[in-house]
């Protein structure tokens, strides 16, 4: 099955079709930075999946989705919305994400601490309908990721430059290292992955490593999510210490920016062809 949530006011979608997920590896109950889950699926609040995470809170609010701006909109009271780094909440009295008729609807959090997250009050309305192409070898899929991830993977990659890039001023993106042609392959085992990316447009050997976490691989190899978001919410991920790393689309551009301590920072741009493409030689 899959569902659609819509406002109880005015009717208006609040999501696109989503499915329940279920596959435990995808989900990501600590990781800071990093979306909770992947953009087309939805998990309720009480999922035994959630169990011993801070994220079974508020039960008021049972819908747990990714952080896309897409159908929502950021509450106009700022008291509401400011945190240390990003969007935050102070609690369910006070919900910080509405409907495009004002109505408020959600919590949302992309704060520094913890995984990123936006929320559905219970009154949102439930859609249902039959998945009319539902996902299938999802077991298959993670085995064969399980053995491509578990090769040795070089930690050192090319600085390709471009610190000046920026998500949310398209206008900087022409600082980035533009790079036509990109091929990726996976190492480092499940407990610290890592991405490269090779492509004629670099030195001879030179490859550039982007740390992830294993869920994010996941959703990205298994589930085939897309492997962007948008510039006003970019897809976002850290693993540990490592930097981080967000992407999102422009246009037919892809902007990726790695951000950390020195060399660590960097940012390159794809076209969204060989991006996407790139992707799916990596899935096989």
């Amino acid at each position: 099955m899959r569902s659609r949530f819509r406002c109880p006011r005015c009717g208006a979608a609040l999501t696109s079709w989503l499915r329940e997920l279920e596959l435990a590896d995808a989900l990501n109950l600590h990781m800071s930075h990093t979306w909770s889950l992947p953009s087309r699926w939805f998990v309720r609040r009480d999922s035994p999946l959630l169990r011993g995470s801070l994220l079974t809170e508020p039960a008021s609010y049972p819908w747990l989705l990714a952080p896309s701006m897409k159908w929502l909109r950021i509450h106009a009271d700022g008291a509401r919305t400011i945190g240390c780094c990003g969007l935050a909440h102070y609690g369910p009295e006070l919900p910080n994400l509405v409907c495009a008729c004002g109505h408020e609807i959600g919590l949302g959090y992309r704060d520094c601490i913890g995984p990123y997250w936006f929320s559905l009050h219970a009154s949102a309305v439930r859609e249902e309908a039959v998945d009319a192409a539902p996902l299938q070898r999802l077991a298959e899929r993670l085995t064969g990721l399980r053995a491509r991830v578990a090769g040795p993977v070089a930690r050192t990659g090319y600085d390709p430059g471009g610190r000046g890039a920026w998500h949310h001023d398209t206008t900087t993106w022409d600082d980035a290292t533009r790079l036509n042609e990109v091929a990726l392959d996976c190492g480092g085992g499940v407990d610290d992955p890592a991405i490269t990316i090779t492509s004629p447009q670099l030195p001879a050997g030179a490859q550039l490593v982007v740390p992830l976490p294993w869920c994010q691989l996941v959703r990205l190899v298994v589930l085939c999510e897309k492997p962007w978001a948008e510039t006003s919410s970019p897809l976002r991920w850290q693993n540990g210490e490592q930097p981080r790393v967000s992407v999102s689309r422009h246009r037919r551009r892809v902007l990726l920016t790695a951000w950390g301590k020195g060399d660590a920072s960097w940012a390159v741009t794809f076209e969204v062809r060989a991006w996407a493409g790139a992707w799916a030689g990596l899935r096989g």
